[in-house]
């Protein structure tokens, strides 16, 4: 694989507390998912001129785009120092470098969805996706605007950011790498609790970012990376 010149990983978070807030934004994210989905769904009670449907899909997607700015705002806040001393040096890439995470996330997409074929789901189960999905032109928006460029930004700060970084200044370049995708696989496991495709994905796709990470020296490459799994899979279902 190319690799380029790394960064240092200059790292002042301890292991515990990066795992710390890794746990508390999952629990802030949830909390506050829930008050703005009342909230939303309150402000649009008195509205008719949606159907149900869509009406349920997008007030989930905005309750979801506004708790991820609420939670990582705050966590930005509390990892200032980190943010403007190590992150804003690895904001860099190369078009090789860029290339190989753009192909690497959607490779892992499509083996994904071929596994997800071969082994599907329950069935009578309406995911998060599928209600937002078939939200309307807004609600599908909105999708893409967190799924492809909220989510892999904020989630790379946390995972291949502070927790990566804490975890290669303790155990090394290896299990740095494991126990960062174990983290990554574990903040998503209410979403997929009960569906082992969708977690054994998450891990995967977890050792591919920090291995991104760790090779490139950067943190825009696996940022790269996770979008473009996250928009294949959304394409491609």
């Amino acid at each position: 694989m190319i690799k380029d010149k790394k960064q240092p990983h200059n790292s002042s978070v301890h292991v515990i507390y990066s795992l710390w807030l890794a746990l508390s934004t999952l629990l802030i994210l949830s909390l506050t998912t829930s008050l703005a989905l009342f909230l939303v769904e309150t402000l649009n009670s008195q509205s008719l001129n949606d159907s149900p449907g869509q009406q349920s899909g997008l007030t989930l997607i905005a309750a979801l785009i506004i708790s991820i700015l609420f939670s990582y705002g705050l966590l930005f806040f509390l990892t200032k120092e980190y943010l403007y001393k190590v992150v804003h040096q690895l904001f860099s890439t190369s078009i090789n470098w860029f290339l190989v995470s753009l192909v690497i996330g959607i490779g892992v997409a499509v083996v994904t969805l071929q596994l997800s074929q071969i082994y599907p789901p329950e069935m009578g189960r309406s995911s998060t996706f599928d209600i937002i999905k078939n939200g309307g032109f807004y609600a599908q928006a909105l999708l893409i605007i967190g799924t492809v460029i909220l989510a892999p930004f904020f989630e790379e700060y946390l995972f291949r950011g502070l927790i990566y970084d804490s975890m290669h200044a303790r155990f090394g370049v290896y299990l740095a790498i494991f126990l960062s995708a174990v983290v990554f696989m574990a903040f998503h496991l209410i979403e997929y609790y009960n569906y082992w495709v969708g977690l054994a994905a998450i891990f995967v796709l977890g050792i591919c970012l920090a291995a991104i990470r760790e090779r490139s020296g950067s943190i825009l490459n696996p940022i790269i990376c996770h979008a473009s799994y996250n928009l294949s899979i959304l394409m491609l279902v």
